[in-house]
This record gives structure tokens, sequence and C-alpha cells, in this order.
């Protein structure tokens, strides 16, 4: 029970990364880069795996005093997100961050599949698997700050609970991994008409950027104060007008979340109410409430109230 806990907890915070560089529908990588130009200029992402060699037909970087977050994207939806939290050129794994996240590397087939994450192999959800050994290296060789295009290097094991399983685990390799000369921004614009507010202990929480993302038969919605800090709720991409989901904090149905930058994640216990479901355009509204309390000892909450959401997904 642990193991499956841990490891919804960590789609979850997949999903929030995810939404940090996804905050709109998928744009070419700029309109003034041709994407079959075969020059020394010419911007890739690409991988290799099962035979074959993914090539994005679209990305979105950020770059900015916090993090580093790319986001390599098919038109069959399948996608690529790297996450490092530092903005400097250097080979990154595991062992140069601590639990609390913002290291990230998962590649996802698309809506309705589940994710194959990179993750430590010495504690966390997939430590006591034999079948599964870390791999993962990110190496950023150039960040051009005057043309804002970034470029390098990865690599990862992904591992993933086998279909219907929490005792097996199935892996993928991806070998060859690189992104050259990538246009960044330092931050991303939220899509206007999104609505996300809440009370954070009492006090009004008010994001700076709203965004939503149907995966793996959920919709998951993250309203993101500056860099990092947010409040992430999930719940069933079927849901209806007048469904109410009681949730804990790892919930299968629907969950909310608390992630502070500066203290880690908060699972939360509470209620989610939808009013209306645009399937067709993809848009939910609700009102949702919770307590947030550290996954680990020492416990330490947050009181997330009043929320309400009226927010378009991807």
């Amino acid at each position: 029970m642990k193991k499956i806990k841990f490891f919804r907890a960590a789609l979850f915070l997949f999903a929030a990364i995810s939404l940090i560089s996804c905050t709109g529908d998928n744009e070419p990588l700029d309109p003034a880069i041709d994407l079959n130009d075969n020059g020394d200029n010419a911007a890739v992402f690409k991988a290799d795996f099962d035979g074959q060699t993914f090539t994005a037909n679209t990305t979105q970087a950020i770059v900015n005093d916090d993090y580093i977050s790319i986001n390599g994207r098919k038109s069959s939806g399948e996608f690529f997100q790297i996450t490092i939290p530092n903005a400097a050129v250097g080979t990154y794994t595991w062992d140069d961050f601590d639990t609390t996240g913002g290291f990230a590397l998962a590649y996802s087939g698309g809506s309705g599949s589940i994710p194959y994450l990179g993750a430590r192999d010495d504690v966390g959800t997939f430590a006591d698997f034999a079948n599964y050994t870390d791999t993962a290296e990110i190496t950023i060789t150039s960040i051009d700050i005057q043309n804002h295009k970034i470029s390098g290097t990865f690599h990862f094991t992904g591992v993933r609970f086998a279909d219907g399983s929490v005792t097996t685990v199935t892996t993928k390799t991806f070998t060859n991994g690189s992104f050259t000369n990538l246009p960044y921004t330092g931050d991303t614009t939220a899509p206007t008409g999104n609505v996300f507010t809440a009370k954070l202990d009492g006090a009004t929480y008010t994001p700076t950027n709203i965004t939503g993302m149907k995966m793996s038969g959920m919709i998951s919605l993250v309203g993101r104060r500056g860099n990092i800090e947010n409040i992430g709720l999930s719940m069933p991409d079927n849901a209806v007008a007048g469904a109410v989901y009681p949730f804990t904090a790892f919930s299968s149905d629907a969950r909310g979340q608390y992630i502070d930058s500066a203290s880690g994640i908060y699972g939360g216990d509470g209620t989610m109410t939808i009013i209306s479901h645009d399937v067709a355009n993809k848009r939910i509204k609700g009102t949702f409430s919770f307590t947030a309390s550290t996954v680990l000892p020492p416990t330490t909450t947050h009181a997330i109230t009043e929320g309400t959401f009226d927010v378009t997904y991807l």
C-alpha cells in the first residue's frame, strides 16, 4: 500500500511539473524556425527507444533563476518532460538533488497511458524492484542567453507499475536523447479565461499561472504561484456536473495536493464538487477544500479553503 501511495504522489507531481511548461495549445518551436532545416541552427528534440527515434513536432522550454523545464511533443500526443531545479550548464543526476522534488524525467505515450518515470533506485517507490536500475542523466551543454536557446543531452530508464499491478514493474530504456537550439522563455503566460482561487491558511491564494491537462484517465489542474509553489487538483476525466468527490491524500478517483517551494509535497484530505464539465470544449468548473499534510513526519499542515476552479484543459 505504501508503494502505490507514493507512486500516485509521483504521478500527480509529474502532472504538476508538466503543467508548468504546457500552458496552452502546443505551438511550433518558433514561427521563424523551419523544423526541416538541416543546417547547424535547426531546433531538434529527439530520443531513441524501442528501436525507433522519437522526434518532436513541438517543444516548449523555460529557463529562469529557479529551474529549467523542457517539453518535447509529437502530434500523436506522446511527449517527454524534463525538469531540473537549477538553471546552469552542467550534468545532473538524482544524486544532485534531495527528495523534495523538482528533478524529473518522464515519457508519456499520450492521453490515457501511464507515463514512464525516471526515479531513484535507492529510496522511494521503486527501490525494492530488482529489475529497475536508475540510469537518469541530464547534461545542459549550453544556454545561449543572447539568442535564448538551450541545448543538451539526456538518457534514462523509465519505470512504471505493470497494468493492474502494484507488485510488478515494467521498464523502458531511453537513449541518445538530445535537444538542440531550442528557443526558451523566462516563464509562460497563463491562458486567458481560466479561474483558480482559494485561501491558504486563511490568506488569499492568487495563482500567477493556471493550467489543466488530461492524462491517464484523469484531469489535473494546477494553480501555480511563482515558479514552483502550487495547489493541484485531480479528478476523473468523465466527471459530471453534480458529482461530489470526498478524497484522502492518496485517493484513486480524486486528489488535492499543495506543493510548497520551501517544504515539499503535501497530500490532502477534503472534498471536491463538480459544477459543470463541457467535455467537447474541455472546460471544467467546480469547488474544493482540503487539509494538506506532509507525506512523511514530522507532520505539517495547511488549510486550503473556499477553492474554486473554472479551467480549460489540454
